[in-house]
Order: C-alpha cells, then sequence, then structure tokens
C-alpha cells in the first residue's frame, strides 16, 4: 500500500518543486517504474521479439497486422508515458536534492545529465558518455543519502 501512496504523491506533486522527498518516497517511484515497465515489456515483449525476428530474417510474409499493432502499441504507450514522466520526475529529483541538505543549485546535475545524453546521441563521443556516468554516479549518491545528510546544520 505505501508504493501506491508513493506513486500517488508523485503524480500528485507533478509540478512541485518545493518541499522535500525522502529516500523511501523517491525509491518506491523508481521501483513503480521499472515495474509498470517491466510489466509494459512482458505484456508486448513477445510480439515486439517476433516481429525484429521476422525483420531480421526478411520473413515479411508471416508478419500479422496483430503483431505490428502490439508493438507499435507498446512504443507509442512508452514514448508517452516516457514523455508524461519527464516533469514529475525532475520535480522529484529536485524534492529529492532539498532533502539531502543540499542546495538548490545542485538541481544542474539532472539537466546536465539530459544535455549529455542528447549531445551523446548526435555526437556518439565517448567522452561525453564518460561524463554522463560521472554525472550519473554522483546523483546517485545524492539519491542514497539519508535526509539532511549533506546539511551544515546536523
Amino acid at each position: 500500500m505505501i508504493m501506491v501512496q508513493a506513486y500517488k504523491n508523485y503524480w500528485r506533486k507533478y509540478l512541485d518543486f518545493s518541499g522535500r522527498a525522502c529516500l523511501a518516497d523517491f525509491w518506491l517511484v523508481v521501483f513503480d517504474n521499472i515495474l509498470l515497465t517491466v510489466v509494459v515489456l512482458l505484456l508486448t515483449g513477445g510480439s515486439i521479439w517476433g516481429l525484429a525476428q521476422q525483420l531480421l530474417h526478411n520473413d515479411v510474409s508471416g508478419i500479422g497486422l496483430g503483431v505490428v499493432g502490439i508493438a507499435a502499441l507498446a512504443l507509442i504507450i512508452s514514448l508517452f508515458y516516457g514523455l508524461a514522466t519527464i516533469i514529475p520526475n525532475l520535480s522529484l529529483q529536485y524534492r529529492r536534492i532539498l532533502d539531502t541538505g543540499l542546495s538548490a543549485r545542485w538541481f544542474a546535475l539532472p539537466v546536465v545529465a539530459w544535455v549529455l545524453v542528447i549531445a551523446y546521441a548526435i555526437f556518439q563521443n565517448g567522452l561525453l558518455l564518460l561524463a554522463l556516468a560521472v554525472v550519473e554516479l554522483v546523483l546517485l549518491v545524492i539519491n542514497l543519502a539519508g535526509t539532511n545528510r549533506f546539511s551544515h546544520k546536523r
């Protein structure tokens, strides 16, 4: 029940860039999103896998409209869900950063991560990937830290 409440709060605080998000608030939402992704993959993975196999072996004659439709639907749902969660993920990350006792300026890290992902997709540069790994590692440490862990007023 705690997971459901955390997920409801995640959507309720869609545009809330104030307050705090404790460890449980953050990680339960991450876990919920992973579970949703796994469910979508399990429900549609077979059709996507079958479609990919048929396309790889140039066997387009056996591709049914249902297989293509399910694969396309899965991709569309995944795309829209991913786009719909950008802002709530950023607001949750912002609240998590504040909860650790860091200043709001640290919120630049997730923004830098998005820029690095886009830059890597365009330029395919290994240094961009390395920079992204470093930024994500720092964000992981922040997200694993307890409340007021980085506060000077401990």
